[in-house]
């Protein structure tokens, strides 16, 4: 690890584990160190270990198992779809389709940034962003859950009604979402998420992370959301 690097020292302990990965050193279902044993090892924090694995199980190389450890994930495909419906809002993606959109919120609060937070908004640990949960519907029915993060510049948004369009807010204020990068993999049904979305609790669900950026790459927000596959298609064009 090199200390005085502007590289975050969590950013470089993940790369450094993404490293062994690609090489064959850690291989699907290898159980990693402990967070004491990678803190000595590395001569790290072991807030600076947990960050790290936060990191890699955001972007699904490792998954954590209650009481058990943490381990290499099996091999995704992964797929980069470059295409504009990338960067049309939820409502308008659902007008297009002929369908009406709405929205319950859920909470809004400023918390501090978790470590994939941090870097896909390229926020330091110290600054607070903007959490928006809200329950997103089609013709009334509850389809998912979306959680945004923004930057401290987006708090414009705290003025605006949040069961609306947050893309059209963007662009009353000279913010043109234009790019993104979306990866989706599978969940699995929280107690609350089961509530809220009308399934099972440990139901499959699909997970999408996504960072979109406006028109000067700057990123705009970071989400997670967690969708009901029964009420969702996906089409992607590449």
């Amino acid at each position: 690890m090199i200390k005085n690097s502007i590289v975050p020292l969590y950013q470089q302990l993940s790369d450094e584990i993404k490293a062994q990965i690609k090489e064959g050193k850690l291989k699907a279902g290898d159980r990693l160190m402990t967070e004491a044993e990678f803190s000595q090892q590395y001569e790290v924090s072991r807030i600076t270990v947990r960050k790290a694995i936060e990191l890699l199980v955001d972007e699904g190389y490792v998954t954590r198992r209650q009481g058990i450890g943490t381990f290499i994930a099996e091999k995704k495909l992964r797929r980069v779809v470059d295409s504009d419906n990338l960067v049309r809002s939820f409502s308008e993606a659902s007008r297009l389709s002929g369908q009406e959109p709405s929205s319950e919120l859920i909470s809004v609060e400023w918390v501090p940034p978790e470590a994939s937070v941090q870097h896909h908004l390229h926020v330091g640990e110290e600054e607070q962003v903007l959490k928006i949960v809200r329950l997103r519907k089609i013709d009334g029915i509850p389809v998912m859950i979306e959680t945004n993060y923004y930057p401290k510049k987006m708090e414009f948004l705290l003025q605006a009604n949040l069961t609306g369009s947050t893309y059209e807010v963007f662009r009353e204020h000279g913010l043109v979402p234009s790019h993104a990068i979306r990866t989706v993999q599978i969940c699995y049904a929280t107690r609350e998420e089961a509530q809220r979305l009308g399934v099972e609790e440990n139901q499959p669900l699909l997970l999408q992370s996504e960072v979109t950026s406006d028109q000067n790459h700057e990123a705009l927000h970071y989400s997670k959301v967690v969708v009901n596959s029964q009420r969702y298609r996906l089409t992607m064009i590449t």
